[in-house]
């Protein structure tokens, strides 16, 4: 467990010291969404599925942040790692190819779990939230977190170049988020050609709403369909990229 808890302190420390690139940015990004559409838009959208849209947008707007730190910082840190070559230092350690890929995978999660929670307490300066379930909603963020910082793990073992990454956030990360609905409900574009569609088929549409009801309030069953949704989509991605550093997949590139 040594050299495991070494390798998870380095991608630790990773974003840690540079907090100005990884976790400042981030965190004042949302933060203006929340002040454009929460304070300045909030105000004439009026309530949203009974509660003030203010209330309504924040949970997603946690959950994006969760989401994109969780992704990013093992897409990164995996691609530089072989980029420059040090990933051979890891392939030779005593160090299983299991434990390699789970301190990446965790140094994702803590990242977006931290950025999650800074969102959050921003949030509180803003409006009420009445945390209606919250160890439902402690389980909910760290499923995502574990979800997505997989997927970056696949993502950063897949590219050959840095731009693969942004690719990934521009024409996967990005459309899933914004047509997930954290900004609206399925009622708002009930009728919307191409929106309505789209918004019904994301699956992230039901992890933010099983999310939005363990902040405020509201269908049991909402909760656990995301949850459920949650929990697949972190079995997939963490199982898959399992696989792919048990097979060496890119390791050596």
């Amino acid at each position: 467990m040594i050299g495991f808890l070494t390798l998870l302190k380095r991608e630790i420390v990773r974003f840690l010291k540079d907090a100005l690139d990884t976790i400042v940015p981030p965190t004042v990004g949302v933060i203006l969404f929340m002040l454009i559409f929460g304070l300045a838009l909030g105000a004439r959208l009026g309530e949203v599925d009974g509660v003030p849209y203010i209330q309504f947008v924040m949970p997603g707007l946690i959950l994006i942040s969760v989401i994109r730190n969780s992704f990013m910082n093992p897409a990164y840190s995996l691609f530089q790692s072989r980029w420059e070559g040090n990933i051979a230092d890891f392939l030779v350690s005593p160090l299983s190819h299991t434990q390699i890929a789970l301190a990446i995978i965790l140094g994702g999660v803590l990242r977006g779990l931290i950025v999650g929670a800074l969102v959050l307490c921003a949030a509180l300066f803003l409006t009420d939230l009445p945390f209606a379930q919250p160890v439902l909603l402690f389980i909910y963020a760290l499923a995502v977190s574990v979800g997505f910082a997989g997927l970056g793990c696949i993502v950063g073992l897949w590219t050959k170049g840095w731009e693969g990454v942004n690719t990934v956030n521009t024409f996967v990360l990005d459309p899933l988020v914004m047509l997930g609905g954290v900004f609206y409900s399925l009622e708002m574009v009930r009728g919307v050609p191409i929106i309505e569609p789209l918004t019904a088929l994301n699956p992230l549409t039901y992890i933010t709403e099983g999310f939005r009801q363990t902040v405020l309030g509201g269908s049991e069953a909402q909760m656990l369909t995301g949850l459920g949704l949650t929990l697949a989509l972190g079995a997939i991605c963490v199982g898959a990229a399992l696989v792919l550093f048990r097979v060496g997949y890119h390791l050596k590139a």
